[in-house]
């Protein structure tokens, strides 16, 4: 892998961190972005770790680069997690980020440990390679009434980012189910992770806030620390929140919303599980799945880590694996047919 950052110290400590790791091996540094550029095409890396503040040619240069010439994971390594030029090189392409240490921090270890996983799962190339063999058996409680709309919970990790943003910006702007989103992200994130997608998708998109209404062709991105469950409040649909448990693997979790989604839409619910790595969203599926809704993964053909989709795919939860730009086809034709089928059902009652 190559170490990019325009800091002598920064460059340095970084290796040193990744040294540690007897699996990891540091094949060259740069000092900037056209550096950069030179050591890539030279080593031809399996990782990239890259600082985005650099003179001359940022880390957002050496992306765009990247992204057309030498396609390379790249993990953004940054110092402020609510940079906006960090959401732009998620968007570019950068599959994950860490908090870059300081110059004296306790921390330090820590950011290690978490930088070597990462980039250990990018250098596989597979994310994890957990088999979830065992069948999974939610008890899901359908309400009985009619569904007002369809509701696709879009769950992703490592990669997630520029994926929802490739969702997300191909579904029609007259998408008539609500569209839940779970992004693994600090809590300072997502809000700027929102507005992001907001202004590139043709879908109004914003961070979820406790009671806010599920309606058609609207985006919700679930908070960071937090869980987003759904009920029926007042003859709505409606969003909650609450803190994380000692219980819950990840906060926000994939599984949480789609087992809320599950219970509350049945047949009306649909659920995706993109890039990313773990087994965040494989029980949410099977819920969706054994209350009728429809149940996707992203293909290991254009998953950036293919580990969430593997264990929801390996655990039998899943109708139909697709590529990415498959994705938004398959759910606007679910999300149209929902809207037959309970066109007919009401018309059956009457």
């Amino acid at each position: 892998m190559v170490v990019v950052d325009d800091s002598a110290f920064n460059r340095v400590t970084l290796e040193k961190l990744l040294r540690t790791a007897a699996d990891i091996e540091v094949v060259g540094t740069a000092r900037d972005g056209f550096d950069a550029i030179r050591q890539i095409r030279v080593l031809q890396p399996d990782v990239v770790t890259l600082d985005l503040e650099m003179p001359g040619l940022d880390g957002l240069g050496v992306l765009r680069w990247i992204q057309a010439d030498a396609p390379v994971p790249v993990v953004v390594v940054t110092s402020r997690e609510s940079n906006q030029s960090l959401f732009q090189a998620l968007r570019l392409g950068a599959v994950d980020f860490v908090l870059k240490p300081g110059r004296v921090s306790p921390r330090l270890p820590v950011v290690g440990e978490e930088l070597q996983r990462k980039i250990r799962r990018l250098g596989g190339g597979q994310g994890s390679r957990a088999a979830a063999t065992a069948r999974l058996t939610p008890v899901v409680r359908v309400s009985g009434r009619l569904a007002p709309h369809g509701c696709i919970v879009l769950a992703a990790s490592t990669g997630g980012p520029p994926a929802l943003h490739r969702v997300l910006g191909l579904l029609p702007a007259d998408f008539p189910a609500a569209v839940l989103v779970v992004q693994h992200m600090p809590p300072s994130s997502t809000g700027i992770f929102a507005r992001r997608l907001d202004d590139s998708c043709p879908l109004p998109v914003r961070e979820a806030t406790s009671g806010a209404e599920l309606t058609p062709g609207q985006v919700l991105v679930t908070p960071g620390g937090l869980q987003m469950t759904v009920a029926e409040v007042d003859g709505a649909w409606r969003a909650g929140l609450r803190p994380g448990r000692s219980e819950d693997q990840n906060v926000p979790s994939a599984d949480v919303l789609m087992r809320s989604v599950a219970s509350l839409c049945g047949p009306a619910a649909a659920g995706v599980v993109l890039t990313g790595m773990g087994g965040d969203g494989t029980r949410g599926l099977e819920a969706i799945r054994a209350a009728g809704g429809l149940t996707l993964a992203e293909s290991s053909d254009t998953a950036v880590v293919f580990g969430m989709p593997r264990q929801a795919i390996e655990a039998g939860v899943v109708d139909r694996v697709l590529d990415l730009d498959a994705i938004p086809a398959e759910v606007a034709r679910w999300a149209r047919s929902e809207i037959e089928r309970r066109t007919g059902t009401a018309r059956e009652a009457r």
